[in-house]
C-alpha cells in the first residue's frame, strides 16, 4: 500500500515530538511550560549562614542561638544554617570567661559586625535577622599570669626580695607598679576594630624602672616582654662592684677599718676591711653612696657616685700622720721662735751701737 506524503510528514512530526518529550523528562532542571491553572506555584526558601568568629581564636565557646546550643570548632567558628526570613533570632554568649591550657584566660570584650553598636558590649544579641549571610564576631581580651625574674649583666640570679617595685607600660600608655616578686596577670592580646572587623592585638610591655637599694637599675624601655608569648619574664639589671682601699693619707700604708656604707634608699651596712685595707662590695645598684671610715685616725664622710664598678680609695689622718704633723708643727713653730729671738737680738745690737 502505497503512503501519501502527507501521511509521512505526520509520522515524522509524532517521531520529533516523542523523542522531545523523552529529552524533556530525563532533564530535571527542563520543565514544560503549562497552562495557566489560577494558582501561584510554591518556591522553596533559600537558606542563610550566621557564622560566629571569635577573636582571637577561641575554641570550646559555646553559644545559644535560641534553643540551640553552638560550639565553636578549633579554629575559633561556629556556624548555623536557617532558612532565610525576616524572623528575629536571639544570640547570646554562654561563655563569657575562659581558661585556656597554656594558663590565659579569655574574657569576652564585645560584639563586631552585627550594626548596633548600642548593644555590642553585651553578651546577648536579641534581634539577629538572617536575610542573607551573615558574620558576627566576638572579641575577646586575653590575659595570662606572669612571674618575673631578675639577672645581672653576668646572668647571675638575683634575689627579687631586693627589688623594692619594678614598673611596665604597655604600648597603648597603661603603667603598672609591681613589687619584685609579685606574678601579676597582664593582658596578652586585646581586640581593635580596624575597617569595621574585630582585630586581635598582641600588647607588649616596655620595662621602665627596677628599683633596687632606692635606685633605678635598668636603662628606661630597652626592655620589653609579650605577655602572651611567655608565662616568665628575666629582667636583665645593672648592678655595680666597687673596691674600697683604705690607707693613711701621709704615707700610704694600709690601714684595717671598719666601712659604713649609707645606699642611695637611706639603709646603712657596715663592713669590714682585710688587714690590707682593702674591702669589696658587689651587686650595688648604681647611685650615691655615703662612706664613713672607722678605725685609727680622723676621715670625713665621702660620697661615691656609682656609675660603673670602681677602685676607691679612702684616705684616713692616721695617728701617725697627726704625730707627724704635729711634730712638724711643732718644729716650725720652734724654728720661728729661735728665729724670731735671733732678729731681735740682732736689732738690739744695732741700737746700742
Amino acid at each position: 500500500m502505497t503512503t501519501s506524503p502527507h501521511t509521512r510528514r505526520s509520522r515524522r512530526w509524532t517521531a520529533v515530538a516523542a523523542l522531545t518529550a523523552a529529552i524533556l523528562m530525563a532533564c530535571p532542571g527542563v520543565a514544560l511550560a503549562a497552562p495557566s491553572t489560577g494558582v501561584a506555584s510554591v518556591r522553596a526558601p533559600s537558606l542563610k549562614t550566621l557564622e560566629i568568629v571569635t577573636v582571637p581564636a577561641v575554641p570550646a565557646a559555646r553559644f545559644a542561638f535560641d534553643d540551640r546550643t553552638l560550639v565553636t570548632d578549633g579554629t575559633g567558628i561556629a556556624r548555623v544554617t536557617l532558612p532565610r526570613s525576616r524572623d528575629q533570632h536571639r544570640l547570646e554568649l554562654l561563655t563569657p570567661h575562659l581558661d585556656a591550657p597554656d594558663g590565659s584566660s579569655q574574657d569576652f570584650a564585645r560584639w563586631v559586625g552585627r550594626g548596633d553598636n548600642d548593644q555590642g558590649f553585651t553578651t546577648s544579641l536579641p534581634k539577629v535577622v538572617l536575610e542573607h549571610n551573615k558574620r558576627i564576631q566576638a572579641a575577646f581580651q586575653s590575659t595570662k599570669l606572669i612571674s618575673f625574674d631578675f639577672v645581672d649583666q653576668a646572668h647571675h640570679a638575683v634575689e627579687a626580695s631586693r627589688v623594692s617595685s619594678l614598673t611596665i607600660r604597655s604600648d597603648s600608655g597603661q603603667i603598672r607598679t609591681l613589687r619584685g616578686g609579685q606574678s601579676t596577670q597582664l593582658t596578652g592580646v586585646r581586640p581593635t576594630v580596624e575597617a569595621g572587623s574585630a582585630v586581635a592585638k598582641e600588647v607588649t610591655y616596655y620595662l621602665d624602672s627596677v628599683i633596687v637599694d632606692g635606685a633605678n637599675v635598668v636603662n628606661v624601655g630597652e626592655q620589653r616582654v609579650a605577655a602572651n608569648r611567655t608565662k616568665s619574664a628575666t629582667f636583665v639589671v645593672l648592678l655595680r662592684s666597687v673596691h674600697f682601699q683604705i690607707r693613711d693619707r701621709l704615707f700610704g700604708n694600709p690601714i684595717q677599718a671598719e666601712l659604713a656604707v649609707t645606699y642611695p634608699d637611706g639603709t646603712t651596712s657596715k663592713l669590714g676591711t682585710a688587714p690590707d685595707g682593702g674591702a669589696k662590695m658587689e651587686n650595688l645598684a648604681r647611685g650615691s653612696y655615703t662612706i664613713k671610715v672607722a678605725g685609727p685616725g680622723y676621715t670625713q664622710l665621702q660620697t661615691v657616685a656609682l656609675s660603673r664598678s670602681q677602685y676607691v680609695d679612702l684616705p684616713v689622718l692616721s695617728y701617725l700622720d697627726m704625730g707627724v704633723i704635729a711634730g712638724t708643727l711643732l718644729v716650725i713653730l720652734l724654728c720661728l721662735v729661735v728665729f724670731g729671738r735671733r732678729l731681735h737680738a740682732r736689732r738690739s745690737g744695732e741700737e746700742d751701737t
